[in-house]
């Protein structure tokens, strides 16, 4: 195993009948952080599930701990800037403790690399979006996930580049990072239940819909799918938002996520964290981006 021996001593204590030793244990496994998960939960699987209850509620802390140390490192202050790519890889250091942000970080590099050679060296700005476009969704074939639209693996982008599935925000996160290093500019526009993404460059405008294949569509499209559920389109609608509403909207996805998959108690971790982010946050039973209104129309 590849449990370090203190993490190996201390797991062994997690039961010690005195509660002073039981209580340091912890407090001591606490302030390992993210680097005892993988141990905790490689220990709790050779020991046949022995303290699961125990090291799964230490996970949890140590998990919900990290996620908002580094948001409020990044959300100190509410005029503060925040990196849009660093945010959502805090998301996924949540979800996923153990992983490696620099793997994926190196796949967005070689992503970026590969658009920049199908472009050419003469490409504008406009035809590396388009050859970028058609690089993610044809030529890798990331795909809006209709099938298990509320499985909370759709709001971590670790998971969407390894799935190639995901929901709107999170494939539009895609194009919005990998704009960044090709230096297109791009914008998120949150309009009500389909995050969309904003092509400008002075010239050309035009919404890009990365659920539906990164498929261009017009504001006359926009006004058609928000009518279908009711919602009348506003000119606010399709204005770009801050890196900082993105953000609290994956958590806030991440968070009705797990209540349509009945998980309470990691809806409430969510919420807690997302009270932080956001003090007005008011818990509600509907996902910002909902497939339910664009089923019958083809956008």
């Amino acid at each position: 195993m590849s449990a370090t021996r203190e993490l190996y001593a201390l797991y062994s204590l997690l039961d010690d009948p005195q509660a002073s030793v039981q209580v340091a244990v912890r407090e001591r496994i606490r302030a390992l952080g993210e680097d005892a998960v993988a141990g905790l939960r490689e220990l709790t699987e050779f020991h046949g599930n022995l303290h699961q209850e125990i090291v799964n509620d230490l996970v949890n802390e140590i998990r919900s701990t990290m996620a908002l140390q580094r948001l409020e490192r990044d959300f100190s202050g509410p005029d503060d800037p925040v990196d849009l790519e660093e945010g959502a890889f805090i998301l996924a250091k949540y979800g996923f403790p153990e992983m490696d942000v620099s793997q994926y970080r190196r796949r967005l590099d070689d992503m970026a690399a590969d658009i920049r050679v199908l472009a050419g060296t003469r490409a504008t700005p406009l035809d590396t979006f388009m050859k970028m476009r058609s690089y993610l969704f044809s030529d890798l074939g990331f795909i809006g996930n209709r099938e298990d639209y509320y499985n909370p693996n759709n709001s971590f982008i670790n998971k969407v580049i390894d799935y190639r599935k995901g929901i709107p925000i999170t494939l539009s996160m895609l194009l919005l990072t990998l704009g960044r290093r090709l230096g297109i500019t791009l914008n998120g526009i949150g309009m009500p239940m389909h995050f969309l993404v904003q092509y400008d460059d002075g010239t050309r405008m035009f919404f890009v819909d990365a659920f539906n294949s990164g498929i261009i569509i017009t504001r006359d499209q926009c006004r058609l799918m928000l009518s279908s559920s009711g919602i009348r389109l506003t000119p606010e609608m399709l204005a770009p938002v801050s890196s900082r509403d993105i953000i609290e909207r994956m958590w806030r996805n991440l968070y009705l996520a797990h209540q349509q998959q009945g998980d309470e108690s990691e809806a409430s971790r969510v919420a807690e964290i997302l009270s932080f982010i956001n003090p007005d946050f008011k818990v509600n039973n509907t996902m910002d981006d909902d497939p339910d209104e664009d089923e019958d129309e083809d956008f």
